[in-house]
């Protein structure tokens, strides 16, 4: 994957406003209750670090070991602050939704090759995503007795 990908730069450039579109959806969503509780400054403090985050989470040759801690990490602030798994996975999924229709709403994607990398970018997301539900989970059925 090329350090450069597009969505990747984008997201990072924009993660501030990025953030800020996902905390007052989170708030306000019905499957992410008990986030209408959490300030809205810490919730964006939290989706810009996953932002900035985002290529050291697909690119490097470490990424599994990265993303396995970054997300064990994810996980023991949300139990922490008393969210249960399932919210604290929505509110990941629908990090992942802003990030995409912030690049969509931009029309970043115009030629072919950017419509691959594209894909490319999105298909590394799914499994990422993947890899953090897997984390998170064994993070709260460790931890939740």
């Amino acid at each position: 994957m090329v350090d450069s990908i597009k969505l990747l730069d984008i997201t990072e450039q924009n993660a501030e406003e990025i953030a800020e579109h996902w905390a007052r959806d989170v708030q306000k969503n019905k499957r992410t209750t008990r986030y209408q509780n959490l300030k809205k400054e810490k919730l964006v403090v939290y989706a810009v670090d996953f932002y900035r985050n985002l290529r050291n989470l697909l690119v490097p040759e470490n990424r599994l070991e990265f993303t396995r801690e970054y997300f064990q990490k994810y996980a023991k602030k949300c139990h922490e602050m008393g969210l249960p798994l399932q919210e604290s996975i929505y509110a990941l999924v629908l990090m992942r939704r802003h990030m995409w229709l912030y690049a969509d709403f931009q029309a970043i994607f115009m030629d072919a090759l950017e419509h691959n990398q594209a894909i490319d970018s999105i298909m590394r997301i799914m499994l990422m995503m993947d890899y953090a539900v897997y984390e998170i989970t064994q993070y709260y059925l460790e931890n939740t007795k």
